[in-house]
This record gives structure tokens, sequence and C-alpha cells, in this order.
């Protein structure tokens, strides 16, 4: 990533700081950037990747978490009342009436039509996309609408439970995380996951047993909750998928 900024052609360097400028009043350093200068460009690279190091590299697996709990969510939400009640609920500022999604735009801005002719719209949570939606509109191949992801995660901490032998679970893994808890582990694998009272009714355990199970990985980074409304629903993470990939 680091890499493609540094090599960066002088040519979209320049474009891209007017492009900037037109909206925002930039430092006098950045005419630099804008005139090729490898020093200048090498220097805000360098700090770049020190930034990255500190405030993104201690968090990507957090993040992880959140974007994979987010496409759960989407994922059961399109299952369950359909496509139109994905794109209803993306943000505030995202409206849908069926044909036409709307989206807002920044003051100052006028209204802009666009048809996507069967070329299909790309959903993208993203982690840095701050508090209004961005749509990328493409005249070839799929266009994108960046959205930020639901955030209100719970995160708990371990709390021990009992092993309970009815469920059925890969060897490997139950011996890793005992029966009960590696059944939980792979029945929440599923793309749309599952609420406590679902968990409990799938495994044939009670809800008590269930969320003791579910607290205890989450706090093992095996699994997500997330709360939308006043239902929570759990989804294993992407270190859990990987766990259960590797240990079948």
């Amino acid at each position: 990533m680091f890499d493609a900024i540094r090599a960066t052609p002088r040519r979209r360097l320049a474009a891209e700081l007017r492009r900037l400028s037109s909206h925002h009043r930039l430092p006098a350093w950045t005419q630099l950037l804008a005139d090729g200068d490898r020093e200048a460009l090498d220097a805000v690279t360098d700090t770049l990747t020190d930034y990255y190091d500190v405030a993104v590299a201690p968090y990507t697996d957090r993040m992880r978490a959140v974007l994979d709990a987010d496409r759960a969510w989407r994922v059961h939400t399109m299952a369950r009342v359909g496509v139109g009640a994905v794109l209803a609920g993306l943000h505030p500022q995202v409206r849908w009436e069926e044909p036409v999604l709307e989206l807002a735009g920044h003051a100052g801005q006028g209204q802009v039509d666009f048809h996507l002719e069967g070329r299909g719209l790309l959903l993208s949570a993203h982690i840095f996309c701050g508090s209004r939606p961005r749509a990328m509109l493409n005249r070839v191949g799929p266009s994108v609408l960046v959205y930020a992801p639901v955030w209100n995660l719970q995160s708990d901490s371990l709390v021990a439970a009992p092993a309970d032998a009815r469920p059925r679970a890969s060897t490997a893994l139950a011996t890793l995380l005992g029966r009960t808890r590696a059944a939980v582990l792979e029945a929440l694998a599923s793309p749309a996951g599952h609420s406590t009272k679902q968990l409990a009714e799938s495994l044939a355990i009670s809800p008590a047993t269930a969320s003791e199970h579910v607290t205890a990985l989450r706090a093992a980074g095996l699994v997500t909750s997330l709360r939308q409304a006043n239902m929570v629903r759990h989804t294993a993470t992407a270190l859990g998928k990987s766990l259960i990939s590797t240990a079948t």
C-alpha cells in the first residue's frame, strides 16, 4: 500500500491536489508534491506509515470483526425481508423509493441522476467512511456505495461455561474448545448468524448456556455480537472461521 503511494506519478498528484484545492485551502508545502518533489512524497509516505503503525494496525482485528458483523446483518436482512430493506436501512442519508436510491449530496451540489442500466451496485462498508455515505459512479462495471458499518458491538468479559455433551462438533475443534463451545462456534459460522434464542434452539441447549458460550467466544475474538433494534445477532469472526477451517 505505502509503496504504491510512494510511486504515485507526478501527473496524478497534481490532478488530485487541484481537486482538493477546489474544496479546501491547502498548505503551501503541498506545491512540492504537485511539482513532483520526491523528498516531499517520501516524507508524506513515511508519516502515513508511522501513523498506520500506531493508529490502525493494532485495531485491525477489531475493525474486521465490525465489518464481518455488519455484513452478516445485511445478509440476514436481505434473506428475511429483501434487498429493499437493506438499501433502506443503510444510513439516515440514504433513501430508498423503489426503484430509486437517493443519496444526500454536499451543500451547494446539484442533483445528479445516474442510471445503473443493469451494471449493479456494490455495497461496501468502510471503517473510515465518516458520517456521510459516498457513491462512486462507474460507467463500466458496478458502481459502489460506501457507507459506515453499524458500530454498536458488544464486548463482554470472559465467562466460563460447563461443557454440554449434546451438541455435535468436529473432533479436533471439540478437543480444543469443548464439545458445546465448538458446536456454538460452528453454528455461528453461517453468514446470517443466530440470536441467542435461535442458537439455543438449534443446539438443544438452554439460552443461558448459549449466552455463556457466546460471551467466552466473543472475549477470545472468535465471535462478534451486533445489536439491531431489540435483538442481538451473533456471528463468527474471520478468526473464528479460520479456526473452524483449520480444525476440520
